[in-house]
């Protein structure tokens, strides 16, 4: 359908302000002016028509942020305020129990001190008193020892006598005929008394079981004497009382034997290594035909113990 000029609207014009809203008060902030102005809509009549306004905010409320603020800072400024008291009391309170805690430290090395002190000085009492102590025990021994010594001397001497009462008596009984006696098991010969073991035994323990006796083991003074002790031994093989444990040559009563070739069996004494029991052979022991042989102390053979009658 066509459309004629006369159909067309032209709106009509806006008329202008009146004076009483260039009284109006203008606004202060770009802001305000955009609040104030209002879209223009046109209606279905093609009027123009101002948007129904809200109501301007009061500067109250325009300045309520910024209050707000302040408040939050305020508070925050508080309890950070109140977290330095807070952490200053603990800090004083940490300050105090330190200062009791390294008090009772030192009060404690004080007292450990004190009690090192009293040790060390027990310590050194104790000590010289178990010098003192171990002195007098050791005087004591030595007392014992030469007691002992006196003792077993008078013993000896207490056994000769008894064994010259007896063997002069058994002279007296005999009318002379008898220029001593010996022990019961023991056989006489020139001046001594001779026993003879039965068992074998190393010539150490040999040596201990004369001097039990009150002995010592045969030392060889005169072919007679050895043809004597070779014919009365009950083995081929018998310890005698030589040795060179000490280096040289002696018997056991301490006398020095000089090496005669005529004692001894060929080649020997060799002082010989080759047995394998450790070291060489420093004890001498009778052979069969009656000449010695050194051999080692560990052997096991039987031995003859002598007893000087000393009448």
């Amino acid at each position: 359908m066509a459309t004629s000029f006369a159909d067309l609207r032209v709106p009509p014009e806006i008329p202008p302000r009146s004076t009483s809203a260039a009284l109006d008060p203008q606004p202060t902030t770009a802001t305000e002016e955009e609040d104030l102005k209002a879209p223009e809509v046109v209606d279905e009549s093609g009027k123009r028509l101002r948007e129904v306004l809200p109501p301007p905010r009061s500067s109250w409320r325009r300045s309520c942020p910024t209050k707000r603020l302040v408040l939050v800072l305020m508070a925050f400024c508080g309890i950070l305020t109140l977290s330095v008291a807070l952490l200053g009391i603990q800090r004083a309170q940490f300050n105090k129990d330190q200062g009791a805690a390294w008090e009772a430290l030192r009060s404690f090395n004080r007292t450990v001190s004190v009690e090192l002190r009293n040790l060390q000085h027990k310590r050194n009492s104790t000590g010289w008193k178990l010098a003192a102590l171990e002195k007098t025990m050791n005087d004591e021994v030595e007392k014992m020892e030469k007691a002992k010594k006196r003792i077993q001397s008078q013993l000896d001497s207490l056994q000769q006598d008894a064994r010259t009462f007896h063997c002069g008596l058994m002279e007296m009984k005999s009318n002379g005929s008898k220029t001593g006696c010996c022990p019961k098991g023991w056989q006489s010969f020139e001046e001594s008394c001779y026993w003879m073991s039965s068992t074998p035994a190393s010539w150490n323990l040999a040596k201990l079981d004369c001097e039990k006796k009150n002995a010592h083991l045969v030392i060889i003074n005169s072919p007679n004497e050895s043809s004597f002790v070779n014919q009365r031994k009950r083995s081929n093989y018998l310890w005698i009382g030589l040795t060179d444990v000490s280096g040289n040559w002696k018997w056991v009563d301490g006398s020095s034997y000089s090496l005669q070739p005529e004692d001894w069996n060929e080649g020997q004494p060799d002082h010989w290594y080759g047995h394998g029991l450790g070291g060489g052979e420093d004890c001498v022991h009778m052979l069969p035909s009656g000449l010695w042989n050194d051999n080692h102390c560990s052997r096991l053979y039987t031995w003859m113990c002598e007893l000087e009658l000393r009448l």
